[in-house]
Protein backbone atom coordinates (compact mmCIF):
# COMPACT_ATOMS: atom_id res chain seq x y z
CA UNK A 1 0.00 0.00 0.00
CA UNK A 2 1.38 3.46 -0.86
CA UNK A 3 2.60 5.64 1.99
CA UNK A 4 0.41 8.71 2.35
CA UNK A 5 0.89 11.46 4.90
CA UNK A 6 -0.41 14.95 5.56
CA UNK A 7 1.25 16.40 2.47
CA UNK A 8 1.45 13.35 0.19
CA UNK A 9 -1.62 13.25 -2.02
CA UNK A 10 -0.32 11.16 -4.92
CA UNK A 11 2.20 8.29 -4.92
CA UNK A 12 3.83 6.64 -7.93
CA UNK A 13 3.86 2.86 -7.44
CA UNK A 14 6.78 1.57 -9.54
CA UNK A 15 7.15 -1.66 -7.56
CA UNK A 16 3.64 -2.92 -8.26
CA UNK A 17 3.93 -1.79 -11.88
CA UNK A 18 7.03 -3.87 -12.53
CA UNK A 19 5.92 -6.96 -10.55
CA UNK A 20 2.57 -7.22 -12.36
CA UNK A 21 3.61 -6.32 -15.91
CA UNK A 22 2.13 -8.63 -18.53
CA UNK A 23 4.87 -7.58 -20.95
CA UNK A 24 7.64 -8.23 -18.40
CA UNK A 25 8.57 -4.53 -18.14
CA UNK A 26 5.73 -2.21 -17.18
CA UNK A 27 2.02 -2.68 -16.57
CA UNK A 28 1.61 1.08 -17.06
CA UNK A 29 3.40 0.76 -20.41
CA UNK A 30 0.89 -1.83 -21.62
CA UNK A 31 -2.01 0.52 -20.78
CA UNK A 32 -0.21 3.42 -22.50
CA UNK A 33 0.38 1.39 -25.65
CA UNK A 34 -3.29 0.37 -25.79
CA UNK A 35 -4.46 3.96 -25.42
CA UNK A 36 -1.85 5.75 -27.56
CA UNK A 37 -4.16 5.78 -30.58
CA UNK A 38 -6.37 8.27 -28.69
CA UNK A 39 -3.80 11.02 -28.89
CA UNK A 40 -3.29 11.61 -32.59
CA UNK A 41 -3.55 9.29 -35.53
CA UNK A 42 -1.67 11.67 -37.84
CA UNK A 43 1.68 10.26 -36.77
CA UNK A 44 2.89 13.51 -35.17
CA UNK A 45 3.83 13.70 -31.53
CA UNK A 46 1.48 15.50 -29.12
CA UNK A 47 2.45 18.59 -27.15
CA UNK A 48 4.05 18.17 -23.73
CA UNK A 49 0.79 19.17 -22.06
CA UNK A 50 -1.37 16.85 -24.16
CA UNK A 51 1.03 13.98 -23.50
CA UNK A 52 1.14 14.65 -19.74
CA UNK A 53 -2.69 14.76 -19.53
CA UNK A 54 -2.88 11.46 -21.41
CA UNK A 55 -0.23 9.81 -19.20
CA UNK A 56 -1.82 11.11 -15.95
CA UNK A 57 -5.29 9.95 -17.02
CA UNK A 58 -4.00 6.46 -17.80
CA UNK A 59 -1.98 6.35 -14.57
CA UNK A 60 -4.85 7.43 -12.30
CA UNK A 61 -8.11 6.32 -13.87
CA UNK A 62 -7.61 3.71 -16.57
CA UNK A 63 -5.75 1.24 -14.36
CA UNK A 64 -6.85 -0.50 -11.18
CA UNK A 65 -4.88 -0.19 -9.04
CA UNK A 66 -3.43 2.89 -10.63
CA UNK A 67 0.21 3.45 -11.45
CA UNK A 68 -0.32 6.69 -9.53
CA UNK A 69 -2.37 6.20 -6.38
CA UNK A 70 -4.35 9.14 -5.04
CA UNK A 71 -4.90 9.46 -1.30
CA UNK A 72 -8.25 7.79 -0.55
CA UNK A 73 -9.77 10.74 1.31
CA UNK A 74 -9.68 12.82 -1.88
CA UNK A 75 -12.31 12.48 -4.58
CA UNK A 76 -9.97 13.02 -7.55
CA UNK A 77 -6.73 14.49 -8.84
CA UNK A 78 -7.08 15.20 -12.55
CA UNK A 79 -5.07 16.98 -15.23
CA UNK A 80 -6.30 19.06 -18.16
CA UNK A 81 -4.80 21.43 -20.68
CA UNK A 82 -5.22 25.06 -19.60
CA UNK A 83 -8.05 26.83 -21.40
CA UNK A 84 -6.14 30.06 -21.93
CA UNK A 85 -2.97 28.33 -23.15
CA UNK A 86 -3.20 24.67 -24.22
CA UNK A 87 0.60 24.40 -23.89
CA UNK A 88 0.14 24.57 -20.11
CA UNK A 89 -1.61 22.27 -17.64
CA UNK A 90 -4.03 22.68 -14.79
CA UNK A 91 -4.15 20.05 -12.05
CA UNK A 92 -7.45 19.81 -10.15
CA UNK A 93 -7.52 18.34 -6.65
CA UNK A 94 -11.10 17.68 -5.49
CA UNK A 95 -11.56 17.22 -1.75
CA UNK A 96 -14.77 16.45 0.18
CA UNK A 97 -15.55 18.96 2.91
CA UNK A 98 -17.52 18.22 6.08
CA UNK A 99 -20.50 20.34 7.10
CA UNK A 100 -18.39 21.77 9.89
CA UNK A 101 -16.83 24.24 7.42
CA UNK A 102 -20.19 25.97 6.93
CA UNK A 103 -21.08 29.03 8.99
CA UNK A 104 -24.63 27.69 9.22
CA UNK A 105 -26.23 24.46 8.10
CA UNK A 106 -29.49 24.57 6.20
CA UNK A 107 -32.34 22.93 8.11
CA UNK A 108 -30.32 22.50 11.31
CA UNK A 109 -28.51 19.18 11.60
CA UNK A 110 -30.98 17.14 9.55
CA UNK A 111 -28.72 16.83 6.51
CA UNK A 112 -26.54 13.77 6.01
CA UNK A 113 -22.83 14.43 5.36
CA UNK A 114 -19.96 12.52 3.72
CA UNK A 115 -19.38 9.12 5.32
CA UNK A 116 -16.07 7.32 5.79
CA UNK A 117 -15.46 4.14 3.84
CA UNK A 118 -13.55 1.18 5.23
CA UNK A 119 -9.97 2.32 4.43
CA UNK A 120 -8.12 2.20 7.77
CA UNK A 121 -6.36 5.23 9.16
CA UNK A 122 -6.71 8.97 8.83
CA UNK A 123 -7.09 8.89 5.02
CA UNK A 124 -10.35 6.95 4.84
CA UNK A 125 -12.27 7.37 1.61
CA UNK A 126 -15.34 9.57 1.71
CA UNK A 127 -18.54 8.30 0.15
CA UNK A 128 -21.95 9.84 -0.34
CA UNK A 129 -24.49 8.58 2.18
CA UNK A 130 -27.69 6.94 1.02
CA UNK A 131 -30.51 9.50 1.31
CA UNK A 132 -32.70 7.37 3.57
CA UNK A 133 -35.48 9.61 5.01
CA UNK A 134 -33.00 12.46 5.40
CA UNK A 135 -31.64 14.78 2.71
CA UNK A 136 -27.94 14.73 1.77
CA UNK A 137 -25.69 17.78 1.50
CA UNK A 138 -22.15 17.11 0.32
CA UNK A 139 -19.59 19.85 -0.15
CA UNK A 140 -16.39 19.76 -2.16
CA UNK A 141 -13.46 22.08 -2.71
CA UNK A 142 -11.43 22.21 -5.92
CA UNK A 143 -7.84 23.37 -5.82
CA UNK A 144 -6.58 24.35 -9.28
CA UNK A 145 -2.82 24.29 -9.80
CA UNK A 146 -1.38 25.81 -12.96
CA UNK A 147 1.67 24.10 -14.39
CA UNK A 148 3.76 25.53 -17.26
CA UNK A 149 4.31 22.36 -19.28
CA UNK A 150 7.27 23.62 -21.29
CA UNK A 151 9.35 24.25 -18.19
CA UNK A 152 8.48 21.20 -16.15
CA UNK A 153 7.39 18.28 -18.30
CA UNK A 154 9.39 15.93 -20.50
CA UNK A 155 8.84 15.87 -24.23
CA UNK A 156 6.74 12.96 -25.49
CA UNK A 157 8.48 10.06 -27.16
CA UNK A 158 7.55 7.97 -30.16
CA UNK A 159 5.08 5.19 -29.48
CA UNK A 160 4.08 2.61 -28.72
CA UNK A 161 7.07 1.19 -26.90
CA UNK A 162 9.62 1.58 -24.14
CA UNK A 163 10.46 5.23 -24.94
CA UNK A 164 6.80 6.17 -24.53
CA UNK A 165 6.68 4.42 -21.17
CA UNK A 166 9.86 6.10 -19.90
CA UNK A 167 8.65 9.56 -20.97
CA UNK A 168 5.20 8.95 -19.44
CA UNK A 169 6.73 7.77 -16.16
CA UNK A 170 8.82 10.96 -16.00
CA UNK A 171 5.72 13.06 -16.74
CA UNK A 172 3.50 11.49 -14.08
CA UNK A 173 6.32 11.55 -11.51
CA UNK A 174 6.69 15.28 -12.14
CA UNK A 175 2.93 15.84 -11.84
CA UNK A 176 2.74 13.84 -8.60
CA UNK A 177 5.65 15.84 -7.19
CA UNK A 178 3.94 19.10 -8.17
CA UNK A 179 0.64 18.01 -6.56
CA UNK A 180 2.34 16.97 -3.32
CA UNK A 181 4.57 20.05 -3.09
CA UNK A 182 2.00 22.69 -3.98
CA UNK A 183 -1.39 21.19 -3.06
CA UNK A 184 -0.36 18.96 -0.15
CA UNK A 185 -0.02 21.83 2.36
CA UNK A 186 -3.21 23.49 1.09
CA UNK A 187 -5.23 20.28 1.40
CA UNK A 188 -3.77 19.65 4.86
CA UNK A 189 -4.84 23.11 5.99
CA UNK A 190 -8.25 22.76 4.34
CA UNK A 191 -9.03 19.34 5.82
CA UNK A 192 -6.95 19.58 9.01
CA UNK A 193 -9.89 20.44 11.22
CA UNK A 194 -11.96 17.60 9.79
CA UNK A 195 -9.78 14.80 11.19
Amino acid sequence: MPEFDRFTLAVVDNGYDERHASNGHSRFGVYLDHGAYQLDDSGSLPSRAEFAVFAWTVATSKMSPGYVRVRPDLLAVTAAQAEDDPADLVLRITAPLPHGVLATRPGGGRWLDWESDCYPGPWSAKVEPVPDRRPVLTLTADILLPLPAGELLPAPASWPGPELTRAAKRAVARLAEHVNTHAGPAVDELLGGAR
